[in-house]
């Protein structure tokens, strides 16, 4: 199931403590720069971001009890 980086926008606020979904975020493979929420999303065990450009992974986030664990890439 595939969504836009919208939807991941509750768990952000609550690992980040602010509205990530409109932040500009620069590809490390491709260079394209695009907001967050354009971003494509993907949710298995945890969730995956990745640029709507290349497709290269933008982050990673696995959502424990008592606290989100997010991998960040690129800029």
């Amino acid at each position: 199931m595939r969504l836009d980086g919208n939807a991941l926008a509750g768990v952000l606020v609550e690992a980040l403590g602010t509205e990530m979904t409109e932040a500009p975020r620069g590809c490390q493979s491709c260079g394209a720069v695009n907001p967050v929420g354009a971003h494509l999303l993907y949710q298995g065990a945890g969730w995956v971001l990745r640029c709507p450009a290349c497709g290269d992974v933008a982050l990673r986030v696995v959502s424990l009890s008592d606290q989100h664990v997010l991998t960040f890439a690129g800029e």
